[in-house]
């Protein structure tokens, strides 16, 4: 019942290691988002998205993350993480 997410280490020393992750999945099935805004620190590599199971039955979600500054709340461009079938 959950997503997981990994993300390389930026190489380019040009990000906030704490930034946070905003991760959105999208239903296609629902028309409906689903997002946490407030995700792990982008040092941490890695984060999980929970969902209710109910959502994942027979459901198609597009998947994006992007990236938030917490201190300036500049958000990075997004990156489009591929479709899901459930």
């Amino acid at each position: 019942n959950a997503f997981h997410f990994t993300w390389n280490k930026d190489k380019t020393a040009e990000s906030n290691p704490n930034d946070r992750a905003i991760i959105l999945l999208y239903s296609k099935t629902y028309r409906r988002p689903h997002i946490n805004y407030s995700g792990a620190r982008r040092d941490e590599l890695k984060d999980t998205f929970y969902l209710d199971p109910f959502y994942l039955k027979k459901n198609t979600y597009e998947v994006f993350i992007a990236f938030k500054d917490v201190m300036s709340d500049e958000v990075s461009k997004s990156v489009y993480c591929g479709r899901f079938i459930t």
